[in-house]
């Protein structure tokens, strides 16, 4: 049977396969651009004397790919990806001269715009890393009124700097379900504000106050 066309949105993501854990991904919209980056590189470098001009504009547009303060990860999925681009249009390119093709197009680069690669991450920044993930991921699995309570605990033991970890999550979950409704929530709980401001019924009001979320220090 043959097999129907598939088209593949623009939007998503290609997971590099050279390395087995990658850290970073790179969008189609990405990879065109380090195509493009390629293909004027190689460009340049045939050209003799408008062949620096071109190589300056190719070297700002790896900077822009990169952004203003890539990470180490995002450094060397680009440069795995350009180099595996380079030598598929470079039949004679070998692995080690694609890379020192890079280092003059990064160094070139660095000459241009200032942006360099970035250190690679310590052994403590990669374990303290791991640490708040495996923090996150615990409190994104709680139920919210989990969530609640255990923030309650660490505000009343003055443990702010966990209860606002908890908070943060909170709002998160907050904006995720209010999505797309942003001024139906607040033109409503503007509306319930005027509500309470008016009642002077103490029974009311101490029902309202059960069934709203429990108030948490201001100094948070």
């Amino acid at each position: 049977m043959a097999k129907a066309n598939i088209v593949v949105p623009s939007d998503v993501v290609v997971q590099i396969v050279e390395a087995p854990k990658a850290e970073f991904v790179i969008s189609v919209a990405e990879a065109q651009q380090i195509d493009t980056v390629v293909e004027k590189f190689i460009e340049a470098d045939e050209l003799l004397f408008e062949g620096d001009v071109l190589m300056e504009t190719t070297a700002k547009a790896l900077a822009k790919l990169f952004g203003t303060n890539p990470s180490y990860a995002q450094w060397n999925t680009v440069k795995a990806m350009w180099v595996r681009k380079y030598m598929a249009r470079i039949p004679q390119a070998t692995e080690d001269s694609s890379q020192k093709q890079w280092e003059r197009l990064a160094k070139r680069m660095a000459k241009e715009t200032g942006l360099s690669k970035p250190s690679a991450p310590s052994k403590a920044a990669v374990a303290m890393s791991a640490k708040r993930a495996e923090q996150l991921a615990k409190l994104q699995a709680m139920p919210d009124d989990q969530l609640v309570d255990q923030m309650v605990a660490y505000v009343n033991g003055q443990d702010f700097s966990k209860a606002n970890e908890i908070k943060k999550e909170i709002a998160r979950r907050t904006k995720e379900q209010n999505k797309g409704k942003e001024d139906e929530v607040k033109a409503l709980r503007d509306k319930v504000i005027k509500q309470i401001k008016q009642t002077a019924d103490i029974e009311l009001l101490a029902q309202v106050s059960a069934m709203l979320p429990k108030l948490v220090d201001a100094k948070m």
